[in-house]
């Protein structure tokens, strides 16, 4: 039942997601449109231009038909011309009202565009919104009259074919050449004319949508359909591919990786390590001659001689910068009473010092260095296969043979052995570990947390009788995107080096 409430619960937060980032642009863009009004008038625009297109294309079929018909007319009967004058005069009624009432329309919308603010507005954006709209009430006072003198030719009309005094010749020759135009060349002017106006409204529509807030409205048209799938591409696609890589890809890299172990094949049973209690600072006695190397900012009060170093080992600069030796304090012990304290710029750190002698290697992060006692040797091991695919991690740095490493972590600083057996933890948390004991990967055993991002897919599998050391938390803070992408490729580049 748990579980089935888990997965009801993850849905529906996905779900809810997703409503709610399409309710949050939706409500942005209604947000724009009332802040600003160029975007609300260019949608607007966007609409009337499509259904301008309609009706140009309509008129442009109809006179097409008129120019086809009008050979046919000088042998039509007279009842063919007075059902057609008919319907010429209520089709031109209609056409007078609504030309009448397009006419007043653009006059009211002339009046607003012409307004002081707007004008000004003409001034600083591409277009000139109210020269376009005093034409296009020009024009269409202009077709209003046209529509009129029509009106009045196609009435005169219909009185010569309803006179009973005429012949059929008479009325003929008197609406044909006597009575002025024919009803069809009437019908097709009154068409052109038509599409004229429609024409000129269409390209001054066309000539609005090229302004900044039509060009926006367009794009947005244009790819709303992308942008609302690759939002859901955006919420589906990382679970999913998170699910695959813990069913798929995780049991055929634990199944298929050989665990590696840094040490020779000896045993090195002379060989010694022993740890200290984690603490905030650690004061570090020298004997005579003995050396301690420690980061320079982690070095507070000091009795004795201190002298700068850039490297801890000139022998092997490249790695001693790699392990994070570089620009240290350098504390030699003179016989007297010499003594340094270590403590970490950060609040939230503890220290631990690490003790060996005649060890073939102790990894450590170099992150986690802090200082060096004594002149441990730098050694590197590099290794190739799945399992570095899984960690992305070839390179490991070790300091071998005897000395003291200080080594910092946050939260707490921890040595734990496996006793035999095997121990798993999160790579993050992972300070090193005694190059004697195996390291293997293996999945995360908690699946819903790392489906939410709170858990990492891959664990360290370290086994054997040796100690492995890791802290409490990790530094890992939010940033923003540009520096977690940043932070992301440098980090992935110095894990692959071993740094």
């Amino acid at each position: 039942m748990r579980l089935v409430t888990a997965v009801l619960g993850f849905l529906l937060r996905k779900a809810g997601l997703f409503l709610g980032l399409l309710v949050v642009l939706f409500a942005g863009y209604l947000l724009v449109q009332v802040v600003v009004p160029t975007l609300r008038d260019a949608a607007a625009d966007r609409e009337r231009l499509e259904q301008v297109r309609e009706e140009r294309a309509g008129l442009e079929a109809e006179l097409a038909r008129l120019e086809d018909s009008a050979a046919a007319e000088q042998g039509a009967s007279v009842e063919f011309f007075e059902s057609e004058i008919t319907e010429q005069v209520e089709a031109l009624d209609d056409d007078l009202a609504a030309a009448q009432s397009r006419a007043a329309d653009l006059r009211d919308e002339a009046g607003v565009e012409c307004g002081l603010w707007q004008r000004l507005g003409d001034l600083l954006t591409p277009g000139a919104a109210c020269e376009a709209a005093e034409r296009l009430a020009a024009d269409a006072g202009e077709a209003v009259d046209d529509v009129q003198g029509r009106l009045d030719d196609a009435r005169d009309d219909a009185a010569v074919l309803a006179d009973p005094d005429l012949s059929t010749a008479e009325k003929l020759d008197l609406i044909g050449e006597g009575g002025g135009q024919s009803f069809l060349e009437r019908e097709r002017e009154t068409t052109e004319s038509n599409l004229a106006v429609t024409e000129a409204e269409e390209a001054s529509l066309e000539e609005a949508q090229r302004s900044p807030a039509g060009w926006v409205v367009d794009q947005w048209a244009r790819s709303w359909r992308w942008l609302v799938a690759a939002a859901v591409l955006l919420l589906v696609l990382p679970p999913a591919l998170r699910a695959v890589s813990y069913f798929v890809l995780m049991p055929v890299v634990h199944r298929a990786h050989r665990p590696i172990r840094l040490a020779d094949g000896h045993d090195h049973a002379d060989a010694a390590l022993h740890t200290s209690s984690a603490e905030r600072t650690l004061t570090v006695d020298l004997d005579a001659d003995q050396v301690l190397s420690a980061r320079s900012e982690f070095v507070r009060p000091v009795q004795g001689r201190a002298r700068s170093r850039l490297l801890y080992d000139w022998s092997s600069p490249f790695i001693s910068y790699a392990a994070g030796l570089a620009f240290l304090s350098r504390v030699t012990g003179d016989g007297g009473v010499t003594s340094a304290t270590i403590a970490s710029p950060d609040p939230d750190a503890y220290l631990m010092r690490i003790d060996f002698s005649d060890h073939p290697g102790v990894v450590i992060h170099p992150k986690h260095v802090v200082g060096v006692v004594g002149e441990p040797e730098l050694r590197t091991s590099w290794r190739w296969g799945v399992q570095s695919f899984a960690t992305w991690q070839v390179r490991y740095i070790m300091f071998a043979g005897a000395g003291s490493l200080i080594v910092q972590g946050v939260g707490d600083v921890v040595g734990t052995n496996p006793r035999g057996g095997s121990t798993r933890i999160e790579q993050n948390l992972l300070m090193g570990f005694d190059s004697r004991l195996s390291k293997g990967v293996n999945r995360t055993e908690v699946f819903w947390p790392y489906l939410r991002g709170t858990e990492p897919l891959v664990d360290d599998e370290l086994t054997g009788s040796h100690p492995l050391f890791w802290q409490k938390s990790s530094t890992e803070a939010p940033t923003n995107p540009v520096t977690r992408t940043f932070n992301t490729l440098f980090s992935a580049l110095s894990k692959v080096l071993g740094f």
